[in-house]
């Protein structure tokens, strides 16, 4: 199995023989088409995955109904891919005349193309529209993924364990009260409760977004010289690791 940061926010590729799985796929240089008033983000580069890498695509997973997430310009250049996500997502795709096979999420285990998928309920206040994954090959090998705030009661109730961890450690908080997505303490405290030695970040640089939203959210931005655990931290666009 490849873990693969296939941008320099939030979109993952995972490739397990000869297929490749798609998580929140944004590949474009702007996140929303003209000014984008609310959110609005931009980037050199579309993405950090090779034609090759992109021909393996056979399934794509949306975890949350949001756009920075849910990109359907993006979704629209894979006609042919397998969709999984929520009802909520689902209801999204249909409204947009989305004509690809969409299948539903469930905490039993989905076989996805060559991996099997679990998906949770994420942490509050995204428990009900978006979901949290633990990804695992035939050799055992799990990759837990969670775009915002982890459920920790979630993980402790199904005594989840991964080898690789990909989780917020940007912290943003509304209004400085309300946890959008975590700090690295939190992300490494999830990490050692999953018993993951690799940590990917993921909703990276959140400075980096635009748009009125931004009068609301209070940024921490990451500071990896702060932690000494036994962990390894890759948060680098296009980094990657075999398992």
């Amino acid at each position: 199995m490849q873990v693969k940061k296939a941008d320099d926010y939030q979109s993952w590729y995972i490739k397990e023989g000869n297929e490749g799985l798609l998580i929140d796929p944004w590949f474009d240089f702007s996140l929303v088409d003209g000014k984008g008033w609310f959110l609005q983000r931009n980037k050199e580069k579309t993405s950090n995955l090779s034609q090759a890498e992109i021909a393996l695509i056979k399934n794509i997973i949306i975890t949350a109904p949001f756009g920075d997430h849910l990109h359907l310009k993006t979704l629209r250049e894979f006609p042919k891919a397998n969709i999984w996500c929520s009802n909520q997502v689902k209801k999204i795709l249909l409204k947009n005349y989305f004509k690809n096979k969409i299948f539903e999420l469930s905490a039993e285990s989905n076989q996805v193309g060559t991996l099997k998928v679990q998906a949770f309920p994420a942490g509050f206040p995204y428990n009900t529209s978006a979901k949290c994954l633990l990804i695992s090959n035939n050799e055992g090998f799990k990759v837990f993924h969670e775009g915002h705030v982890v459920n920790k009661a979630m993980l402790k109730k199904n005594n989840l364990k991964a080898d690789v961890a990909i989780l917020t450690a940007d912290e943003v908080k509304f209004f400085g009260i309300l946890t959008l997505s975590m700090n690295l303490k939190n992300a490494i405290d999830t990490c050692k409760f999953l018993e993951s030695k690799k940590l990917f970040i993921t909703g990276s640089n959140p400075q980096y977004n635009t748009g009125l939203i931004n009068n609301f959210l209070k940024l921490r931005k990451l500071d990896i010289g702060s932690i000494e655990d036994n962990i390894e931290i890759l948060y680098e666009p296009g980094s990657s690791l075999s398992l």
